[in-house]
């Protein structure tokens, strides 16, 4: 059910659950299909035996891992013995200025082994562009190498010239050792400035060249120092660290350069013509003491600062809290005092004569336009904020560490698959609340609406990221995958809601809803539906942007999310504020006489995705491209903006559904408090 890379794959020999945390996910608990897509690897290969040399490896118990918490719950724990081989898997390069990733071996200057074993994926490294494979680096645990050549290659014009561009564009190369991803190191000085308190961290992935804009020349990174760090475990050594530090050397002699020589030549590549390169590596294994096994991924996840993110969290936390108190505080005394009025007996006689929301009791429950797309949209939205919710909780629980690869992107299809039948539950509810008599067609376009449309802005993209050959494009096996997923799970799941949605007594209206419908009366400037949606959608804006740069750097920039705490107060906060929000836009829409108020408020609930969607292009254009006007082409940059729009159409669901369901509760709240004949 997996993707393999090549048809040289060699099977798969063992296919393993996660061993902690099986109470949240207990083996027996999956069918088969979702038991794979969850976590499907080769063992022999994967952790080990990829290279043919670690078969020995063994599974160390860990009395201080601390069981489902930390960052490595889901991580195998082995230990390697003295003199034991260590595979180095080679995957993909990757920019932090175009968003287009390649497989290592599609690199035309790149050394490839003439027998490339890869592990199975799982489908989330599948979609982030991951392409796994063995290598011929050798990494003997405690032998250190003073210089090996891995091979000398004769590059054409054309590869040079290439070479050249991937320099140019900053591409980092993305190798990995016992899962760890080799880092790029740099120290940190702690709070008082000192350099003795100066701690170690890793930038993932390192630089493929570095590229002089004074003279306009790229050199290629052709030698690697490996440094490997690791613990003693009894007689076994665990790996805590895995440092690389690169540098461009000329050198076609197919021999070991002089790395003493600080001032030797570096090699110059991008221009067209044959060159020869040597490509060479030494390894240096370093005891770290400092750094405990279930603690090694802590220098990967320490480059915010935590304390400045906590003050602009509780910043914005408290001047949204105070300002939704002071609203909702003139918005409750203002609908007290008309309700009072309204249910004074010497007023009765007087109620034609009164204007706002009052006279909107026999149309304001008056089914939507197009209320058979309205229903399927919101049951889709209900879908899509449970996932987010689901996985960001499963994040806090540390099921979803850095270690597993691609995690969140299987843990978010997975979760979405199964709550179908929670989309066609509350559509299906809500059709029939509106007057709908076809359950099964108001199901399937429940199941259809959202996912056709997503899917066909990906294979359109599909197609130009095939073109430029990048592993960020979906294999056609992988497409194969997710509609069979679609056919034969969610389609079923949310026929399933959909019928008992259906079967669901309808909502109980307290007040009926005329025959003829009251004309619309003109509104005020505010309230027209431009100025309205970009006046409700500031306020959800000003409560996530903090957050919203460190979520799109995780996209965009490759570095590692895992602040799920912030994440989830930071949710808490929007949520507040969204139904907050949309219950005041609509309050002053009715009050004005507008009584076709659904569409509004999940417009409202959602309009802060335009300033997302905003902001995703100043990310663009001061973080992607900044210092790098030149490298972005066509295809990077459709690539980043149909994906920001994707993102911000699935934040637009969860929080025009947050919008919708509060003002509609509202709106039953404050006509059920009015006593109508």
């Amino acid at each position: 059910i997996m993707w393999g890379a090549d048809d040289d794959d060699s099977g798969l020999s063992a296919v393993t659950l996660p061993r902690p945390c099986q109470w949240l996910a207990p083996r027996w608990l999956l069918p088969p299909a979702l038991a794979s897509l969850w976590m499907l690897e080769s063992t022999s290969s994967y952790e080990g035996g990829m290279s043919g040399g670690a078969e020995g490896s063994s599974i160390a118990d860990d009395d201080a891992a601390g069981g489902c918490g930390g960052s490595t719950s889901f991580e195998r724990r082995p230990s390697f013995k003295l003199g034991e081989r260590v595979p180095l898997n080679v995957n993909r390069v990757f920019s932090e200025h175009v968003p287009l990733p390649f497989a290592y071996y599609d690199l035309p200057f790149v050394c490839k082994p003439q027998d490339v074993h890869r592990p199975w994926l799982n489908i989330g490294e599948v979609l982030r562009g991951d392409r796994i494979a063995s290598s011929d680096y050798e990494l003997t645990m405690g032998q250190d190498s003073q210089c090996r050549v891995l091979c000398t290659k004769t590059l054409t014009p054309a590869a040079n010239e290439e070479a050249g561009r991937f320099v140019e564009q900053d591409y980092l190369v993305e190798w990995i050792v016992d899962k760890l991803p080799g880092a790029t190191v740099f120290f940190k000085h702690g709070a008082s400035g000192d350099a003795k308190t100066k701690q170690k961290e890793y930038e993932p992935g390192f630089r493929i060249g570095a590229y002089d804009k004074t003279s306009g020349r790229a050199h290629l990174n052709n030698h690697v120092s490996m440094h490997v760090l690791y613990e003693k475990r009894g007689e076994g050594r665990r790996i805590v660290g895995f440092e690389v530090y690169p540098r461009s050397v000329k050198n076609t002699s197919g021999n070991c350069p002089d790395l003493k020589d600080t001032l030797a030549e570096p090699l110059v590549v991008g221009e067209r013509k044959e060159a020869v390169v040597t490509y060479s590596y030494s390894v240096r294994w370093v005891e770290d003491t400092s750094v405990k096994w279930n603690h090694r991924w802590d220098r990967y996840l320490t480059a915010t600062d935590q304390q400045v993110h906590w003050y602009a969290i509780l910043n914005s936390a408290v001047i949204i809290l105070l300002l939704s108190g002071v609203v909702a505080i003139i918005l409750m005394r203002m609908l007290n005092r008309d309700l009072s009025m309204y249910t004074e007996e010497e007023f009765r006689d007087d109620i034609e004569e009164t204007s706002g929301w009052k006279l909107l009791h026999g149309d304001v429950f008056r089914a939507p336009n197009y209320g058979g797309i309205l229903a399927p949209l919101l049951g889709t939205t209900v879908q899509v904020m449970y996932t987010f919710i689901v996985t960001i909780l499963l994040g806090i629980l540390g099921i979803l560490s850095p270690s597993y690869r691609g995690g969140l992107l299987t843990t978010g299809i997975v979760v979405f698959l199964l709550m179908g039948g929670a989309s066609g539950y509350y559509s299906g509810h809500l059709y029939r609340t509106w007057g709908g008599t076809n359950w099964l067609k108001n199901a399937v376009m429940t199941a259809t609406l959202v996912p056709a449309l997503l899917i066909g802005a990906e294979l359109v993209l599909n197609m130009f990221l095939w073109y430029q050959a990048s592993s960020a494009a979906m294999p056609f096996s992988t497409i194969v995958l997710l509609f069979a997923l679609w056919l034969f799970i969610k389609l079923p799941l949310t026929l399933l809601g959909g019928w008992f949605g259906f079967k669901r007594p309808p909502y109980s209206e307290p007040v009926r809803t005329n025959a003829i419908p009251r004309p619309i009366p003109p509104q005020p400037g505010y309230l027209k539906p431009l100025p309205s949606i970009l006046l409700a959608g500031a306020l959800p804006f000003a409560v996530i942007f903090i957050e919203l740069f460190l979520v799109l750097k995780s996209i965009w920039q490759d570095s590692f999310y895992y602040e799920y705490g912030f994440a989830i107060i930071v949710g808490l906060i929007l949520s507040l504020t969204v139904c907050e929000t949309t219950v005041i836009m609509v309050w002053l829409s009715l009050n004005s006489g507008h009584h076709r108020w659904w569409w509004r408020a999940f417009a409202y609930g959602a309009s802060s995705s335009v300033y997302i969607f905003t902001y995703s292009v100043f990310f663009y254009f001061t973080r992607l491209r900044a210092g790098m006007p030149d490298v972005a082409g066509f295809v990077p940059t459709l690539t980043f903006f149909i994906h920001s729009l994707l993102i911000s159409a699935a934040y637009a669901l969860c929080t025009g559904s947050m919008g919708f369901f509060a003002a509609y509760f509202f709106v039953r709240r404050i006509y059920r408090m009015v006593k109508l004949s």
